[in-house]
């Protein structure tokens, strides 16, 4: 779970989920109320996400798979992705260029 760089709270999963899906592009600590930034490797982490999602569409083209297949596939990738990104975020109190 990501700690903040402010006051070195460790963020609960449940926190760390709603503030991954929010359009800032800072996390806000919910204990000292400080913005907190991804570090440049959590971002490109986070960047092949939805490269991930594809890849029962690219398995179907070489296996002819079931439509349902398909598309159980993608949304198990997004669970266990929603599931184990959290855990894999460091955050820091300076905004880093991702490159």
């Amino acid at each position: 779970m990501p700690v903040c760089a402010t006051c070195h709270h460790r963020w609960s999963f449940k926190e760390t989920l709603r503030a991954m899906y929010t359009l800032k592009p800072t996390m806000t600590c919910p204990n000292c109320r400080k913005e907190q930034h991804l570090t440049s490797a959590s971002r490109k982490r986070g960047a092949f996400a939805p490269f991930l999602v594809l890849i029962p569409m690219l398995l179907n083209v070489f296996f002819d798979l079931n439509w349902l297949t398909v598309i159980g596939g993608m949304v198990l990738i997004a669970v266990v992705f929603n599931l184990v990104y959290p855990r894999m975020i460091e955050l820091t109190d300076k905004e880093e260029p991702i490159w």
